[in-house]
């Protein structure tokens, strides 16, 4: 009995090694990484802006807040129809900063005098007909406004430029990659990892600054001419191929 015990116990202690040794003679390589070559990709793409944003403001100041805040209506008022009258839409207006700041005097040794309120309201504009972009600016000084802090250009529609140069990246990164298995000895057989980093878009924005814009514009002088340039959109890949 005992005998038979000993014999079923050797038995199993046979399978188990066969199991075991059959694991261990899967094919070599059959769970081994691949091979890779890595490359990266750069691709631009150069597009010409079919917009502007015109960010336009008008400072007032008076002794009391009120009547600073009221000038700054009124003139604000002015501007707004000027450029309206131009054919951009309330749409395409948007006021984005309000302000109205008490203005102190500090004097040596005394508590601070209220001297005067600043009221400040900017507006930005879009305008999609770049040619109205200087007439939007000049239409606005000569009607009150005594900011125009800054002009960008941009285009509608960025998402296509984005993917016209991440396929160029890609294409950079296949031509980078062919070159150094063809140099290696090795072919491509397929992709295993790729990774995109975030594309972007180079505007060419001009900063104006309109000092002693009134006086400009009652010398008749005022004509703003500007250049849209082009706008520069890019994108990067790294992809990991896999070679035999």
């Amino acid at each position: 009995m005992l005998e038979k015990k000993i014999h079923i116990i050797i038995m199993c202690l046979v399978i188990c090694l066969g199991l075991i040794s059959g694991v261990s003679a899967a094919p070599a390589g059959q769970y081994s990484e691949a091979s890779v070559i890595s490359a990266s990709g750069f691709g631009k793409v150069t597009a010409s802006p079919d917009v502007a944003h015109i960010r336009i403001g008008v400072e007032t100041t008076g002794m009391e807040a009120r009547a600073a805040q009221a000038e700054n209506d009124n003139i604000m008022t002015a501007v707004l129809n000027a450029i309206k009258d131009l054919g951009i839409s309330d749409n395409d207006i948007k006021t984005t900063f309000l302000d109205l700041t008490p203005v102190y005097n500090y004097p040596d040794g005394k508590p601070a005098e209220l001297v005067s309120y600043n009221a400040t309201n900017y507006i930005t504009v879009r305008v999609e007909e770049l040619t109205k972009a200087g007439e939007v600016i000049d239409s606005a000084l000569s009607h009150g406004a005594n900011r125009i802090d800054s002009l960008s250009f941009d285009v509608k529609k960025p998402e296509e430029l984005r993917k016209a140069a991440l396929r160029e990246a890609v294409r950079d990164a296949r031509t980078k990659a062919d070159v150094l298995a063809d140099a290696l000895g090795v072919r491509i057989t397929g992709v295993k990892l790729v990774t995109e980093n975030v594309g972007s878009v180079t505007t060419r924005d001009n900063l104006l600054l309109a000092k002693n814009s009134r006086d400009m514009v009652s010398s008749n002088i005022i004509s703003t001419p500007l250049e849209a340039g082009a706008i520069d959109v890019t994108a990067t890949v790294h992809v990991d191929y896999i070679i035999e």
